[in-house]
Order: structure tokens, then sequence, then C-alpha cells
């Protein structure tokens, strides 16, 4: 079946991606195609600009997830230096031999060694649209980033249309937090590239528990080694280590620091809970 489709990144598929995916299935409709995202597997500037890189609000698998859900096939390219080099007209054509007919472009999208956006390209053999603009928000994958890295975890759901999260694999840590009465579970997230939000204590849910979950470096008792992602999981009994978990971030209690000792720790965990169950 011959396709319309749509190009990009599509960190976080938010809602800018979203709006955009449901033009493409009703252009899609019209022509009886079928409605494809044509990602890449990692982020073009790895190859062009591996400093500038931004880190990845999800992961692949995550984002492969949210793009079947919003009703379209994500097919993944792997960005190489050959395809870096082809030009806006030979990217088209190479396009039409993955059998697309259609290519919707976002409104601010440039394809290309010479980097045309939609409107100047007039003469390609695949019929070029462009997609208009989600009103309002303003929303982009930098937008969300900056939400996140800030704590700002009401903002990044409202752009996301969904709370930001976090998976990844449980793995051993110190067991210090177990010692005291407040066992964690310690997340390597899926993707080493991962957005981490701003240092500091969170209200989230840890699959269908409430969770607190700390971002940091636990000071008062690693001295200030690599940043951590561990959660205290609600009501939750039994094991979780080798378990794939996903943390999801509702709101910021606190900023992390370093307390005196164990007790000071322990009394303030508390009330990280209770404030997490909005006690």
């Amino acid at each position: 079946m011959r396709k319309a489709a749509v190009i990009g990144v599509f960190d976080g598929v938010h809602l800018g991606h979203q709006y955009l995916l449901q033009q493409l299935a009703a252009e899609a409709r019209k022509r009886g195609l079928e409605p494809v995202a044509l990602t890449f597997d990692s982020h073009p500037l790895e190859l062009v600009n591996p400093e500038a890189a931004p880190p990845l609000i999800c992961s692949l698998e995550e984002r492969l997830k949210r793009l079947r859900e919003a009703g379209v096939t994500p097919l993944t390219l792997h960005f190489t230096p050959e395809m870096r080099r082809m030009s806006a007209r030979e990217f088209c054509e190479y396009l039409q031999s993955c059998g697309v007919d259609l290519l919707l472009m976002g409104f601010n999208n440039r394809i290309g060694s010479d980097r045309r956006c939609g409107v100047d390209l007039t003469d390609e053999p695949i019929e070029i649209l462009v997609a208009s603009e989600l009103p309002g928000l303003g929303v982009s994958s930098s937008v969300v980033r900056k939400a996140v890295t800030a704590g700002d975890m009401e903002l990044a759901a409202k752009l996301l249309g969904r709370p930001f999260a976090i998976e990844g694999e449980v793995v051993k840590g110190r067991q210090i937090g177990r010692t005291i009465g407040f066992p964690t579970a310690n997340i390597r997230p899926d993707s080493p590239l991962q957005l981490l939000p701003s240092l500091g204590v969170y209200a989230g849910r840890a699959g269908s528990h409430r969770a607190v979950i700390n971002i940091g470096r636990r000071p008062t008792l690693n001295n200030g080694s690599d940043i951590s992602i561990e959660a205290h999981v609600l009501d939750f009994h039994g094991n979780l280590y080798g378990r794939h978990l996903r943390l999801e971030f509702l709101r910021r209690l606190r900023r992390e620091k370093e307390f005196s000792g164990l007790d000071e720790l322990k009394t303030q965990i508390q009330k990280d809970i209770d404030n997490a169950r909005g006690e």
C-alpha cells in the first residue's frame, strides 16, 4: 500500500506532534494511503554535532509505542552520512522509492542538505503539503525539555498530554534505604541519553502505585557521587530487582539537600511520603 508520511525525530510525541499526526491521518484517508511516521533511531545531531545533541525525552521504544497509539505506522530510519548529504530533491526521490506518495511537513520543518521548507518544494516527485501549527501552546521538544529540567512537571505534562516518565530496569544500589525503613528501587534508564528532571524529590507513580522519586547525588549518604534515580514505592511489598519499571513524575516536592544525619533524613522522607499522598 502506498504511503502518506511525516518525518522527524518526534522526541516525546508531544501535543504538537499529535496534532501533526491527526492531520496526516486525515490526508491519508482522503487519498486511500497508509499513514506512516518516518522517525530516526537516534537524533541526527548525534552524527552532525554530537556535543549539541539534546537529551531524549523518551526512549526509541517509548516513541514508537506513542506513534502507534496516535494511529500511524512508525518506520525507523538510520541517519547516515549519505542521507545527510542528500538534497531535498534527492531525499524526496528516496521517499518515493520507499513507497511514499505524500509528505506532510510540519510548519517549521526543513529537509535535505539544502534545508528547504515545505512551501519551497513545488516540483518534487511526491506531493508535499505543509501542516498547520497547533494553536495556542507553542509546543516543541525543546520547550518540554526546558520544563523538565526546571522541575516543572505540571507544565511538562500539559505539553506532552501525559506525565513525563522515565523507564528502565531496577538495579541493585547500596541498599541503605532498606536499612532505614524506606527501601528504594534504583532505576537504570532504557536510554543512556535520557532527559532527567532537575535534582530534587518528586511525587509520582511507579506502575500503579504512588511513589516518592529522588533525582540526585544523595549528599547525606553518598558524598556527592553520580546522579541516581530512586523511587520509594508506596504500599508495595516485594522484590523489584531486574524488573522493568515506569516512573511518572507528577510534581516536585522539594530540592535535594544534605541532612545532618540519618534521623533528620528519615523525618524528611516521611514528610515527603505524606506530601506525595496529599496528606
